[in-house]
């Protein structure tokens, strides 16, 4: 389910995500999908958001979210699995030179400054990483 408001602990969010304020941005939390802009959600960012509902489950989505917050390698992990989810949903071709732009795109989403990672990824890891990880 989509909800257009802030997940519930957004405040704590913003407070180590400033960037989590921009338009478009999603959260995954206990369930549902909280789209604060309202914006029109592509179902290749269902894809991502699911992955993150689907790995809250386990844990807890409180518990999950404070690991998110205060492990960047937890985080990276994490955006890393969504980010090939929504790889997998858009790529629909065996076109190589579209392939590669989308590879080059989800990359460079995966180490966006929303994320916060310490130290922060460059594009190249990014690439390896969505390349080994989609392989599987």
């Amino acid at each position: 389910m989509i909800i257009n408001e802030r997940p519930p602990n957004f405040e704590l969010i913003r407070l180590h995500f400033p960037k989590a304020e921009s338009p478009g941005t999603l959260f995954a939390y206990d369930g549902s999908i909280y789209n604060p802009s309202g914006t029109v959600v592509p179902p290749a960012l269902v894809a991502h958001e699911e992955v993150h509902l689907h790995r809250q489950r386990d844990a807890g989505p409180n518990e999950w979210w404070n690991r998110y917050i205060l492990d960047s390698e937890f985080r990276y992990t994490e955006e890393l699995l969504a980010h090939v989810a929504e790889f997998k949903m858009q790529k629909g071709t065996n076109d190589r030179n579209l392939g590669a732009r989308l590879l080059i795109q989800t990359a460079l989403r995966l180490i966006a400054p929303l994320y916060n990672y310490t130290p922060p990824r460059s594009l190249q890891q990014a690439m390896k990483d969505l390349k080994q990880e989609i392989a599987k």
